[in-house]
């Protein structure tokens, strides 16, 4: 699969759905795939696709490890200067593999685990994003990209990831037939249910 597969899937969607848009819009030092407009609302729209490993590659990149590292190369494509409108990476999984919700939330968040006291061996906290875990996103990192727009091509089951720290979020109903979840820094419930959102690849 190359980009070209993925970025005519999304013009495919964009165009069924009545939406305009410019293509490789400059913004400086780079360019972003799709600026889309609907209505008075303009998003940035970077399109990316989550892959098996190539051959020879020590051990299996997963799509947490891709997604994490397409949400920072989107971010250096502005530069110094932060997207000033709503800014979203648009993944598609063409891998061997599914992944979820959680997936996507780990590559926001950190890794996640549980504390347990080294005495009693008992548990004593959720299931939580573990502190400074390798997060793509902070208070600090990351706040002009808005979400992670994960593009279900097998199933159309769209679903954007909303980032809490966005400066500019997406609104919750911009992108037709797509689901909306603010993705917080959460414990418990919450990440088991995101685990349950499946996204399925290539057979």
């Amino acid at each position: 699969m190359t980009g070209e597969r993925s970025e005519a899937l999304f013009v495919e969607y964009l165009e069924r759905e009545g939406l305009q848009y410019e293509r490789d819009y400059y913004i400086g030092p780079g360019n972003v795939d799709f600026r889309v407009h609907m209505g008075p609302l303009v998003v940035f729209s970077d399109v990316k696709e989550v892959r098996d490993s190539a051959k020879g590659v020590a051990g299996n990149i997963d799509a947490e490890t891709h997604i994490r590292s397409d949400l920072r190369k989107l971010r250096r494509k502005f530069g110094a200067h932060a997207p000033q409108i709503p800014c979203l990476l648009v993944t598609m999984n063409f891998s061997r593999k599914f992944f979820t919700g959680l997936t996507v939330a780990r590559a926001m968040h950190g890794e996640i685990g549980l504390t347990y006291d080294l005495v009693t061996r008992n548990r004593i906290s959720e299931l939580h994003h573990l502190p400074r875990a390798n997060a793509s996103s902070t208070k600090k990192q990351n706040t002009g990209i808005s979400g992670i727009f994960v593009f279900d091509w097998r199933h159309a089951d769209h679903w954007i990831f909303g980032n809490p720290f966005a400066r500019y979020p997406v609104p919750t109903a911009s992108f037709p037939k797509t689901k909306y979840m603010m993705v917080e820094r959460s414990v418990g419930p919450h990440l088991v249910d995101l685990s349950r959102l499946m996204f399925f690849g290539r057979n």
